[in-house]
């Protein structure tokens, strides 16, 4: 008579297993910086990310690296997948023609001399076009998703961080900053709001300095900052068709972008109700919070010092130019809106 016969464990499962405690242990540093971004007021992207490199030893254990790999590649692509859930059409029908003018404008114009820039300073292009859209467009969420549209390997994960970590910080100081600039340029609500939603780095910043001016500079400030995000689906859609091609067979085609152009079309025809579509942006909060820790994990901070004074540089001289260009639009084109 023939024994009992044994049952063999499926992939899945024992993928599982290879994966969970390097996920598990991202997981959790990504709710320890939500916890403390609500409870202290900080970004709660850089403080995932510092809270990983804190882990970045433990990162290199051989029962961690797969789960921490994974949250790097495959939950980063997800996350900004998800992310044209909270990009739509209607953000173009709500501000006037002058913010759409300087977004325009600003906007290729920024990423242009990013490169230019990126060239003298001797930095790689791959790394000048991830500080460009970062600084051009929306900051840690730009820059995350122009990384994973590039090839594999085309840039190194500690220039990405290096861009995520100096580019919080002077979304932060703009923050601060440009509200009493403006006040010192004499612009009204409208002009104060255009200015500081076309400049400042994130989202949440731009908003913030806006309703400090007041709450008509808020709602023209958001609204602008919107514009540049929405610009983000074509920049990426575009980077990752371009940079890919040529590549032969080892050019492998970014789908999760087109689940980026998808929740985009959807949430343009308003077809995601408000729940799914609430649900959709914060599943993408999340993935981008657990991918900023698994990105800390895997490089220490002295590989991020290691690049030296010329990736801030960069991002400063950016910045600077952005402003100012935005200053110059506002002079000519305000007469014409």
């Amino acid at each position: 008579m023939n024994g009992p016969v044994p049952v063999a464990v499926s992939p899945p499962w024992e993928a599982l297993k290879r994966h969970y405690p390097g996920v598990a242990l991202c997981g959790v540093l990504a709710l320890a910086g939500s916890f403390l971004a609500e409870h202290y007021g900080a970004p709660a992207l850089l403080l995932a990310l510092l809270l990983g490199f804190g882990f970045s030893g433990q990162a290199r254990e051989a029962r961690l690296l797969a789960g921490v790999g994974f949250c790097a590649r495959r939950v980063l692509r997800l996350g900004v997948a998800l992310l044209g859930a909270r990009i739509g059409l209607a953000q173009l029908q709500e501000v006037g023609l002058l913010p759409l003018l300087v977004v325009l404008v600003s906007v290729p114009l920024i990423l242009g001399l990013a490169l230019w820039l990126g060239r003298w300073l001797g930095l790689p292009s791959t790394h000048s076009l991830v500080g460009g859209a970062a600084v051009a467009i929306c900051g840690v969420s730009a820059a995350v998703a122009v990384a994973a549209a590039l090839p594999a390997g085309r840039l190194e994960e500690r220039r990405l961080l290096g861009v995520v970590v100096c580019v919080t910080a002077l979304g932060t100081l703009a923050m601060l900053a440009y509200p009493p600039l403006v006040a010192m340029l004499g612009y009204g609500d409208a002009q104060a709001g255009l200015f500081l939603g076309a400049t400042i780095h994130d989202v949440a910043q731009a908003a913030g300095a806006g309703y400090l001016v007041s709450d008509a500079a808020g709602d023209v400030a958001t609204l602008t900052k919107l514009l540049r995000v929405a610009l983000l689906v074509p920049l990426v859609l575009l980077i990752g068709l371009l940079l890919r091609r040529g590549q032969g067979e080892g050019g492998v085609f970014p789908w999760f972008l087109l689940g980026f152009v998808a929740l985009f079309v959807l949430n343009s025809l308003e077809l995601l109700s408000p729940a799914l579509r609430e649900g959709l942006v914060t599943a993408s909060h999340w993935c981008l919070l657990v991918t900023m820790a698994a990105l800390g994990m895997r490089t220490s901070i002295g590989d991020v010092l290691t690049q030296g004074w010329r990736p801030l540089l960069l991002l400063v001289l950016l910045s600077g130019a952005l402003a100012l260009l935005v200053m110059t639009l506002l002079a000519w084109l305000s007469p014409i809106a």
